[in-house]
């Protein structure tokens, strides 16, 4: 999905009168302009996250266009994916309350852009934080796959049923409440890491699993550099 000129264009306007409004509610929280009844903070508080799911929506829509972009938006490099994948779980641990694990058994580098793999991962755990429920566990395993580096996140949630293992990558589709309970409908995420893991020329996939959802990402190993020859 690429948004060519002057489409690109228009999705990076939205966000400049968003994020003003996003700003001005902040205020409105804050007090800046007078206390608020509870009442009104509560429906600050739902314009608030109604906004943020905007902004979301923006930043994927430009994500998505760039990568489909010409130009060096993809810039493929070895990554440490166990160094990665542990500063990732560091930083999101708070979040899920003691409830994400982690288990690393990877000592290789891949070939791909440390950007577009915290972004596809950081994205995966969005998903699951925000659409598992409430006391979802999370764990995240990143092991070799003889001439890939896999990286598989997986959650204790609703999960996704099997039919739908293909859709949910494509965007704006919304999932009936049945295949896909809690879990975000109409987005740009899960296609964003398609295209993202794609770029990078690795794959993405909804692997079974026995409670949950749980998504496996592969990427190729980075080749290692010859040795300079002896003089």
């Amino acid at each position: 999905m690429a948004a060519p000129g002057h489409e690109q264009m228009l999705v990076h306007n939205l966000r400049t009168p968003l994020t003003g409004i996003m700003a001005s509610l902040e205020m409105l929280q804050d007090g800046d302009f007078g206390p608020l009844p509870e009442a009104q903070r509560e429906v600050i508080q739902a314009m608030q996250a109604q906004g943020e799911e905007l902004l979301v929506l923006i930043d994927e829509l430009l994500e998505v266009a760039s990568l489909g972009a010409p130009g060096p938006t993809v810039r493929l490099h070895a990554v440490d994916v166990a160094a990665t994948v542990l500063e990732l779980v560091a930083e999101w641990a708070p979040r899920f309350r003691g409830r994400l694990t982690s288990d690393v058994t990877v000592d290789r580098p891949a070939m791909a852009d440390e950007r577009l793999v915290r972004r596809v991962v950081g994205n995966l755990l969005m998903n699951a934080s925000t659409h598992g429920g409430r006391d979802v566990s999370v764990s995240i395993r990143a092991e070799a796959a003889g001439s890939r580096v896999a990286i598989v996140v997986a959650d204790d949630g609703p999960g996704i049923a099997t039919a739908e293992s293909e859709r949910v990558f494509e965007p704006f589709v919304t999932l009936d409440a049945g295949a896909a309970r809690g879990r975000r409908p109409g987005g740009l995420g899960l296609a964003y890491c398609r295209a993202a893991v794609a770029a990078m020329g690795g794959t993405i996939a909804l692997v079974p699993s026995p409670r949950g959802a749980a998504f496996r990402i592969e990427l190729p190993v980075a080749a290692p550099v010859p040795a300079e020859a002896p003089r």
